[in-house]
Parts: structure tokens; sequence; C-alpha cells
């Protein structure tokens, strides 16, 4: 594989691992105490304890899905971030990234990425850097589907919730003043916490080991018009078509 290639693999998929919020680093058990604000509160106005976990899980990402589009911010405990909008159906736009955030927007089963200097020249080298300032690196196909999990809101939700493995119902508490259900995650030892009125759309997920802030991903932003479009050509780079791909 290209120098620059294999560059662009490896960034790419240290980013898609910053995401996967179950998946990466190692995780250091903390009570769920720490993290929702107070225990039992009654029983989920709108039924959904009533459920069983998987049909309450199927039944949140419905939820999230018929919304169209939404918003997801937070870390991962291993230090990761993501502040990403998705649209349903559509793609995504948003940030990855902590120390050095990477901008990316994910349209028409293409995914675009910017960056600072430094990320540039790590991904198509110092010399080329220069010359690109300012613009955007198309990503090929096979590192485009490390960034599957962009695709669009779909995606998100499937790779959050969807693929954890086996998930229990615990009971309901307020989180955020909001009386939310917990929908824990048996393999991972995530906990995704879901509104417990009116539509169960989530509130935010917490890896295991969330603590001091970190572990956790807050959904928002509902329903909300979020506007997708992929780089003017004239900013955008082709990286298999840099010299020497």
């Amino acid at each position: 594989m290209p120098p620059a290639l294999r560059r662009a693999r490896v960034t790419v998929s240290v980013i898609a691992c910053l995401v996967a919020i179950a998946a990466c680093g190692e995780v250091r058990p903390a009570p769920l105490e720490q993290i929702a604000s107070t225990p039992q509160s009654g029983v989920a106005e709108n039924g959904l304890d009533e459920r069983s976990a998987e049909d309450a899980l199927d039944e949140v990402i419905d939820a999230l899905e018929g919304q169209h589009s939404y918003h997801v911010t937070g870390t991962s405990a291993a230090g990761g971030a993501v502040d990403i909008s998705f649209k349903v159906g559509t793609g995504a736009t948003g940030t990855v990234g902590a120390e050095r955030p990477v901008t990316l927007v994910a349209v028409d089963g293409r995914v675009y990425v910017t960056g600072d200097a430094e990320f540039m020249a790590d991904n198509v080298g110092a010399d080329a850097a220069e010359r690109m300032a300012g613009k955007w690196l198309l990503l090929p196909a096979y590192a485009t589907s490390d960034f599957s999990i962009f695709a669009d809101g779909t995606s998100f939700a499937q790779a959050v919730f969807g693929e954890q493995g086996a998930v229990e119902m615990s009971g309901v508490r307020d989180v955020e003043g909001v009386p939310a259900v917990g929908l824990v995650f048996s393999q991972t030892g995530g906990t995704l916490w879901v509104s417990a009125r009116g539509e169960p759309l989530p509130i935010r997920f917490e890896e295991k080991g969330a603590a001091g802030g970190t572990g956790i991903l807050t959904f928002s932003d509902f329903g909300t018009e979020v506007a997708i479009e992929a780089p003017a050509a004239e900013t955008v780079v082709d990286i298999e078509q840099l010299p020497g791909s």
C-alpha cells in the first residue's frame, strides 16, 4: 500500500475508534450512581419499562429514526470526543477528536475530512500539506468503510445501541432532570438512558467506566434541520489521485 494511503488508513481507523464508545480503550468500572442523579423514581409514563428490554431498544431506535435528525456530543473514557449532527438517510457533519479535532462531512456514500496542518501532514506528507491548506480530503473507498458509523443517523444508532449484544432493563431514574429508563448492555457494560415520558428518545449513553463527565454521549436537537452538503469541488483533494497513490 502506498505510504500516503497507509497513513490515511491508520488515521481514519483511530478516529472511527474514538466514537465506538463501548469498544475502545481500557474501561474503568464506576458506579452508575455517580452518573444518574437520583435512584428509583417510579414507573415510565410512556410504558417503556413494561416492554422487554429488546423490544424497548427497538422502539428507541425507531423513535430516533422517526425524528429524521439529531445531535450527539460527548467524550469516551479513553479521551476521544465527538460532536456530530446526523440526518437520517442523508449523512452527518461535525467534528471527531479532542486535542486535534477533525472536521468531517459524510454524504452520498462519501466521506470528506479536514483538519489542522499536523493532520494534513500525517495524511498526505508535509510538502503536500502546505499546498493543501484549507482543503478537504476525499477518503478512498476502503477508508470510507471505516467511517460507516457516520453514514447517517441510522448507522450511528445501530452501531452504538444495536450491536452491543444482550440488553437488560434497569429501573427509572432522573437523568438531567428527566425521568429515564436505563437499558444496560451486559456485554459492554454501557447504559443507554431513554426518556420515560413521551417519545422514547435517548437522553445519553454512558460507557462503562464513565466518570467525571467523560464516557458519556448526549443526544439532543431531535428533528432540527441539518444542512449536509459535500464541500465545493475546488476544495476537495482525492487521496487516491495523489502522486504515488
